[in-house]
């Protein structure tokens, strides 16, 4: 069994992992060892932004998660895409930067997460930037992560945002200034043509630090607390089982599913759950696993009449010239995110900040999961799909082991729709969505709805809609929750409560759901946390 040992040992080089490895290496007199249970690499496509949707169907670079059935959605189990890959799914995801509604941050500092409030936060969210806006209240300039508004520029794109501006939601230059009514074109992690994950901006640069040691195939499987203090990690990797000790501190930044199944693993949990599997209870906490929340979904679909959308692409002529001007210039097509239309709106006037967020994607992508061939993924016509998505569900669900074996898969419960407020909210934003495309501007070039099919527009009709084909983003959070009380998992410094030199930083803490992706929040989430470390340490 091979040892080593490091002041700081980071568990999951994610979006938050890499995060937290890159900015604590800055220290060269500390050592950080980060381990990650996938590959350091992946394929070429990955790295271009228009196929980003191809890397998702990547079985050795996703967990490819199945849900339990959920008795919501009629029994239907669900695929959950997370990244297994240096960079996770920072790796894989749309690229997608929104940071969400400075009151959703106040709301989780009232909740207990004393300094998390928007001002709190704000700060690191501009210091992982380097906005192509350049540096304001909203932006920073200086980062590390390259941000800059989606240039995609199909007709369909445009149409669309039109008709969301007929319907009564304007045109915005940036999403991310607080605005609770508005669509425009997104911004994303893209660069000179290409993704930038978390690994490409925090960790390629470290690479020649002498002090950072980064460790890929390497599953960790047990954290070893000796009288009430993390000391030591277990990894797998194809050689067997290694030891690395810990000096200082260890972050887990496994994300929300993974995280607190390490934690129940090795004995950290609700006790009489673990004691039933046959694990030694090394702490009794009762939340973890809790408080899992996702964003509920439902996709429309829509055939077009016209070659309006991304599938003017597959035409080889076209596929040829936008594969050369990318090929020799980084720009065009291929540059772009194939999801970077949206917006957010409130389904009620009285809402203090949106509960709706929407995407749409230029092109009839959604088919195919982990593993499907190229020709499932490809679209078959022209057409669009928006993804309509509830952004602060009241549902939880939960993460629990399904033995003590670290490597199975756990039990994911998500629970959807248990609370009913959830599927009205989003069944209204469906309906809203889908009055504006049934629109004068819209109607004279949809040739057909694919989903829902010829049903009508009223709220139990696409209540029922959404119990038979809705799902979830891959957004999963909340499982070791930040705040206060006996089911808080980590304290507002994200320390672990009940074990010292452990912290979990990652989209598990996130006490509530923000109307936005979980990527951009989960970097600020690394930044803060290396902060906090780094202010915490004894020197």
């Amino acid at each position: 069994m091979a040892q080593r040992s490091c002041d700081y040992l980071v568990v999951g080089a994610g979006a938050a992992g890499c995060v937290v490895a890159g900015r604590l290496s800055e220290d060269r007199d500390r050592k950080v060892v980060l381990l990650e249970a996938g590959p350091r690499r992946h394929g070429l496509l990955a790295h271009v932004p228009a196929s980003g949707f191809l890397t998702t169907a990547a079985a050795r670079t996703n967990w490819n998660f199945q849900t339990e059935p959920v008795p919501a959605l009629g029994g239907r189990t669900l695929q959950w895409n997370q990244g297994k890959v240096l960079g996770g799914s920072s790796a894989i995801n749309g690229m997608l930067y929104m940071r969400g509604h400075s009151r959703e941050y106040d709301q989780w500092s009232q909740m207990g997460c004393t300094g998390w409030s928007f001002e709190d936060v704000l700060p690191y969210f501009r210091k992982a930037e380097r906005s192509a806006r350049g540096a304001s209240r909203w932006h920073g300039d200086a980062g590390p992560l390259p941000v800059r508004p989606s240039r995609i520029d199909l007709p369909i794109c445009r149409e669309f945002l039109g008709a969301m501006s007929d319907a009564g939601y304007p045109t915005v230059d940036d999403i991310n200034t607080d605005i609770v009514d508005g669509f425009g074109h997104i911004d994303v992690n893209v660069d000179r043509g290409r993704r930038v994950s978390t690994a490409d901006a925090y960790i390629v640069p470290a690479a020649s630090r002498p002090n950072l040691e980064v460790v890929t195939d390497a599953r960790v499987v047990r954290l070893r607390v000796e009288a009430g203090r993390l000391t030591a990690v277990d990894y797998r990797d194809r050689a067997g089982v290694h030891t690395v000790h810990v000096d200082g501190e260890a972050i887990l930044c496994g994300g929300a599913i993974n995280s607190p199944q390490l934690l129940l693993s090795s004995g950290i949990g609700p006790a009489d759950e673990l004691r039933r599997l046959g694990i030694a209870v090394v702490l009794d906490q009762p939340g973890v696993g809790r408080n899992l929340h996702n964003h509920p979904a439902y996709t429309l679909q829509y055939a077009l009449a016209a070659p309006l959308s991304a599938y003017r692409y597959l035409n080889p002529l076209n596929a040829l010239s936008a594969g050369l001007r990318y090929a020799l210039t980084r720009s065009g097509p291929f540059a772009e995110s194939y999801a970077a239309t949206g917006g957010v709106f409130r389904t009620e006037p009285s809402l203090e900040v949106p509960d709706i967020f929407a995407v749409m994607i230029p092109a009839l992508t959604f088919r195919g999961g982990v593993g499907a061939r190229l020709r499932d993924l490809l679209p078959q016509r022209h057409g669009f799909v928006v993804a309509v998505t509830g952004g602060r569900p009241a549902s939880r669900g939960s993460i629990t082991l399904r033995s003590a074996d670290p490597e199975h898969d756990p039990v994911i419960q998500p629970n959807c729709f248990a609370v009913g407020d959830d599927l009205e909210t989003l069944a209204k934003g469906v309906k809203i969505v889908r009055d504006a495309m049934r629109g004068a501007r819209m109607r004279r070039l949809i040739a057909d709805e694919l989903q829902p099919r010829e049903i009508a527009n009223d709220m139990e009709t696409l209540r029922r809609a959404i119990r038979q084909n809705g799902g979830t983003l891959w957004h999963p959070a909340g499982t070791c929750r930040m705040g206060v009380g006996p089911d808080a998992v980590v304290d507002p410094r994200l320390c672990l409560n009940g074990i010292t030199g452990l912290r979990v930083a990652d989209a598990s803490v996130m006490p509530h759901p923000l109307t936005a992706s979980t990527h951009a929040p989960v970097i600020m989430i690394g930044e803060m946390a290396a902060a906090m470390i780094r202010q915490d340490q004894v020197t």
